[in-house]
């Protein structure tokens, strides 16, 4: 079914009212243009798909762009186009704060994961959130092989926009 859906995203058909939890490895992608660009561009702008992040996106989002720039992969013009872009488009994005049980489940997942999967402690906050507020037919959206495969440990749907 993985394998499907990706053949018909990279064909252009999309599923119709996706529910999509969007990591920021994924969320950087559609601010700068890099691969996987134009997988995420497709799932953010069809207006049919909720589109959810986790609060601490916002901080790891300018984090990886300051990175970026600091590692002279984007200059001062592509930072601050990139910057006001996610500052006008985050109001699009249902947000899920972070509070003491997305806390206590990203522990719950170091503990499970961490070892064995090299699961961190900025994707285990996020997947934490993921996994406290997702239900069946909800995606995960990650540019990451490593937390891509734990989401589907976790028995959910991940899209790897670089796979």
């Amino acid at each position: 079914m993985r394998r499907e859906f990706k053949r018909r995203l990279a064909s252009g058909a999309r599923r119709q009212n996706m529910k999509l939890f969007f990591d920021t490895s994924a969320l950087v992608k559609y601010f700068h243009e890099e691969t996987g660009s134009q997988q995420i561009a497709a799932l953010i702008e069809a207006k049919e798909h909720e589109r959810w992040i986790s609060e601490i996106a916002r901080v790891e989002f300018f984090s990886a762009l300051f990175r970026r720039f600091r590692n002279g992969e984007i200059n001062g013009d592509e930072l601050q186009a990139a910057s006001l872009g996610f500052d006008d488009e985050l109001g699009t994005f249902n947000v899920e704060p972070m509070g003491h049980s997305v806390i206590a489940e990203a522990a719950i997942l170091l503990q499970r994961f961490g070892k064995g999967h090299g699961l961190r402690t900025l994707d285990a906050l996020h997947l934490a959130t993921f996994n406290l507020i997702a239900e069946q037919d909800w995606r995960y959206v990650v540019a990451d092989s490593a937390l891509c495969n734990v989401a589907r440990l976790l028995g959910f749907e991940a899209i790897n926009p670089i796979e």
